[in-house]
């Protein structure tokens, strides 16, 4: 008489192993933050002196352009480069209204990226010296995710409970960072960074990655804006202080 397993139940095994070895590994901040800086230039002495000797000369109020980053970056898994879109750069004129009618900014304007003829630094300050900005406000940004299993995964063994068990967890992490330059000599006047979490749990089949990217980079957008606001205030401070 020959015993066995019934296959069904073989695949329920195996579906509650494989469960149990892909849960989350956990995201890499340190690899989205270098996702900003790929691109290192060779720095010199002179460089160094040079940076050194820059002087703020924003007027008050000043008028800021606000230019993203559209570089593509080497290929890695689960990690992608920001689709900017239209709506990304009204929310941050949106978020810095209220410091615009405090007497801080002049205007803040968006600076096309058809209007900037290279990548480097020097590209961009140029084209925001065309349209006569004081100061550019260069947004560069990036996402991760990663999908896992969890202890509902065993149902996906069934057939039916692939499309109902929500045996899948989608964690995504978006990062962004601006850096404040001045047009007119290049002084860095500092860096704002945010970042948004999200996890989406649900059948494997309907669970959308981009859905979930898309809710971290509204929590990361809406914490941008704010800090950033915030930081504007306390550099207007810093220079009435320093005169």
């Amino acid at each position: 008489m020959r015993t066995g397993t019934h296959p069904l139940v073989l695949a329920l095994i195996l579906t509650m192993t494989c469960a149990a070895c892909t849960g989350a590994r956990g995201l890499n901040r340190h690899i989205l933050q270098e996702s900003f800086h790929d691109h290192p230039e060779v720095v010199t002495d002179r460089d160094v002196a040079s940076t050194m000797a820059l002087q703020a000369q924003l007027p008050a109020p000043y008028r800021l352009a606000i230019y993203f980053k559209h570089e593509d970056f080497p290929s890695r898994p689960a990690l992608q480069r920001v689709d900017w879109v239209s709506s990304d750069g009204a929310r941050v004129q949106r978020a810095l209204e209220p410091v615009r009618e405090e007497g801080i900014l002049q205007q803040a304007f968006l600076l096309a990226n058809s209007t900037v003829q290279g990548t480097t630094l020097r590209d961009i300050r140029l084209a925001a010296a065309r349209y006569n900005a004081d100061a550019i406000l260069i947004i560069d940004g990036a996402s991760a995710f990663e999908r896992y299993n969890n202890g509902h995964a065993w149902w996906y063994a069934t057939g039916i409970g692939t499309y109902f068990a929500h045996g899948t967890e989608c964690h995504a992490l978006f990062m962004m960072e601006g850096t404040l330059w001045d047009v007119r000599t290049g002084y860095l006047y500092g860096t704002q960074t945010a970042e948004g979490e999200t996890t989406l749990i649900g059948p494997a089949p309907s669970l959308d990655d981009k859905a979930a990217i898309a809710e971290a980079k509204d929590v990361a957008m809406t914490r941008f804006g704010k800090e950033l606001a915030d930081t504007l205030r306390l550099l207007r401070d810093k220079q009435r202080i320093s005169k």
